[in-house]
């Protein structure tokens, strides 16, 4: 299990949910169709962060790891057994790559802003700390609301149905039906200078040939 960083400035659900939201944009992918993970990894990234790069590694390389990103953000290292399961349309799976390149649109250059929650010194500092503040948080929420849109589900979805829609297995079903119900509960107005900031910081200002693609991704947000 990834060991969980503090963020000094927090983001809400709505600001994550803006994100993602204009990530699909980008992709020209309504909410009512599943993203394509992978596609947008391996094809559409590169348009937006040239640098990044998608490495896929022998499962016994990996040390019980399924994905992990690169000390220099740029780049997700995957086990080959959940990238296959990523292209089979597995949900766990496709989950995991979005978590990461969350870490990697969120979190590229936190690196010395953050407060690491094993450290018995940092504890004091981060007790009483929202969740709001946790690096993990933040990119397994942007995960979620990338790969299902919020406004696909209201208070009365149900799990069986929920769970047949995505190919979701029960346990997870529930554990990310509960998170999207959380979020419609309590649907704040995004952060809109937040969104465009870390849009603007990690996409890259490059001048190429997809210039008007990267307005359409920012101007959606």
């Amino acid at each position: 299990m990834a060991r969980d960083l503090y963020i000094s400035q927090g983001l809400s659900a709505s600001t994550i949910n803006s994100l993602a939201q204009a990530t699909r944009n980008y992709c020209d992918i309504s909410d009512n169709e599943n993203f394509d993970i992978i596609r947008f990894l391996e094809v559409d990234i590169l348009r937006l962060i040239p640098e990044f790069y998608l490495f896929i590694e022998d499962d016994d390389a990996m040390n019980g790891s399924k994905a992990f990103v690169t000390e220099d953000s740029n780049g997700i290292v995957v086990a080959e057994s959940v990238y296959n399961d990523a292209v089979g349309g597995l949900f766990y799976a496709r989950k995991i790559l979005a978590h990461e390149f969350g870490h990697v649109l969120l979190h590229y250059n936190k690196g010395f802003e953050t407060k690491h929650s094993t450290f018995k010194g940092y504890e004091a500092q981060i007790k009483n700390t929202e969740v709001f503040h946790s690096a993990e948080w933040q990119a397994e929420t942007f995960a979620i609301m990338l790969l299902i849109s919020p406004t696909l589900i209201n208070a009365t979805t149900k799990e069986d149905d929920f769970r047949k829609r995505f190919g979701t297995s029960p346990k997870l079903s529930s554990y990310v039906l509960n998170r999207l119900k959380s979020f419609r509960k309590r649907e704040k107005t995004p952060d809109m200078k937040a969104v465009q900031r870390i849009l603007g910081g990690r996409v890259s200002h490059k001048p190429t040939t997809e210039s008007a693609q990267f307005s359409l991704f920012f101007d959606h947000a």
